[in-house]
């Protein structure tokens, strides 16, 4: 009989110092074969799974729906199903075994474990295999001891609001005849935690100014294929030049010093029914607005499919929020966590003619006067796209029905104004006002 395989909470960003378990996938004891599916963990970003090495028989120790921290041992594989009951379920000191998951210190020793007198008492008495050391050539009374000091298992993640004085669901009494109590999804526990490191030490601020959008798209939808109309491409290219310039809102703070990113790598943040996630554009101070727009389609093509990867969910220095297709007039972005500042993007007033742009900072890495300075820049450099004269931003109008231009508009009566299905102002040519 031996000990196979022994699963630990992996390390898979920096960030992550805990992981949920959301799934396993056999009862504990079942039978496993080498490649099977035996669980998985939910990060801060994505989700991980966790496949047996070799063939044999699982023992959990851990439950769905609970944070561990990084490196605690949540699962074993033995060779024998009586090795798996020899060692759980147990209960020391009225803890169940199960629910202690101290990280054993193993080394390369492929030799015969030797146990003290007093190791072998406790183990005696706790009912612990001794295959729980293997890889160790020598245990003592202390190292049982060690093994059975309870953990708590789970990690619950303090509220920002209260941090230091309650924890995410004590923090007010529910009485149940008046409400129903939902549990937070890890997920959104995470979300808590993250934004909470940066605000709620209340040293954040937000600055908005607004964009004139007059003529803007005439020439940035020369650029563009598929985002239309649409100004993030643009904004992801403007902001990832313009923070070379200003590197302390490429960075964050790390409790008693400021962390500078040598890589300018913004981030988007997307929420389509599938949980609130921010996808990096690597290098987008190297790409042109084309290849932006490719990395967002290709990007949240991977969100809606469930195909992101690691690296494309993590080391974002800066992030982009773009709620312009929500009809949002002004609000205020939240600074994640390891950044020191976020740009929201609102929706285009058709009638002024403009959006507003809402940077949010951390005061503890830079000050106003450059957060003013940067968001005006970015105004100024958005503004350069406009034409420069309305005859010209004429050329850019379009059919919203059939996409034909007013350059393309053979009969030259010329297009008439109109309100889209949609609710927004646009055009139409007279071919599809008669409905030819």
């Amino acid at each position: 009989m031996a000990l196979l395989q022994e699963i630990l909470v992996p390390l898979l960003a920096v960030n992550d110092t805990s992981l949920t378990v959301v799934e396993v996938c056999f009862a504990g004891g079942s039978a496993v074969k080498k490649g099977d599916l035996i669980m998985v963990f939910e990060t801060s970003k994505t989700t991980y799974d966790v496949e047996a090495a070799s063939d044999g028989y699982i023992q959990y120790l851990c439950e769905p729906d609970h944070d561990y921290e990084v490196n605690t041992v949540v699962a074993r594989i033995y060779s024998e199903a009586e090795e798996v009951n020899l060692v759980a379920p147990l209960k020391v000191n009225g803890v169940a075994v199960a629910a202690i998951t101290k990280v054993q210190k193993t080394t390369s020793w492929e030799g015969e474990t030797l146990f003290s007198c007093e190791a072998t008492r406790l183990m005696t008495e706790a009912g612990i295999a001794p295959s729980v050391f293997a890889g160790r050539d020598f245990v003592n009374g202390r190292d049982v001891q060690e093994f059975l000091k309870p953990e708590p298992a789970a990690k619950t993640v303090a509220s920002p609001a209260t941090k230091g004085a309650s924890t995410v669901g004590a923090t007010l009494p529910a009485d149940p005849q008046k409400v129903i109590v939902e549990r937070l999804s890890s997920g959104k526990k995470r979300e808590i935690e993250y934004l909470g490191d940066v605000q709620s030490p209340g040293l954040t601020s937000t600055l908005h100014t607004w964009v004139e959008t007059d003529g803007i798209f005439v020439h940035i939808n020369r650029s563009l294929k598929y985002l239309k109309d649409s100004l993030l491409p643009v904004i992801i290219y403007e902001v990832s030049r313009l923070l070379e310039s200003y590197p302390l809102l490429n960075a964050y703070f790390t409790g008693d010093a400021i962390a500078r990113y040598k890589e300018v790598n913004p981030g988007f943040a997307v929420d389509i029914d599938k949980g609130l996630k921010v996808l990096k554009i690597a290098g987008a101070g190297r790409l042109g607005i084309q290849d932006i727009e490719k990395a967002v389609i290709d990007l949240s093509g991977r969100y809606l499919d469930d195909a992101l990867e690691l690296e494309q969910l993590t080391d974002i220095t800066f992030t982009i929020t773009d709620l312009s297709s929500e009809g949002v007039a002004l609000f205020r972005p939240l600074v994640n966590k390891m950044n020191s500042a976020i740009l929201g993007i609102s929706a285009i007033d058709n009638k002024l003619q403009r959006c507003t742009l809402s940077l949010t900072f951390d005061h503890r890495v830079t000050e106003g006067k450059q957060a003013a300075q940067f968001l005006k820049e970015l105004k100024d450099r958005l503004e350069s796209y406009r034409a420069a004269d309305p005859a010209a931003a004429v050329q850019g109008i379009s059919c919203f029905k059939c996409l034909k231009t007013l350059q393309e508009d053979l009969a030259g009566v010329g297009f008439a104004r109109c309100v889209t299905p949609e609710g927004k102002d646009g055009y139409i040519c007279q071919s599809c006002l008669k409905g030819f």
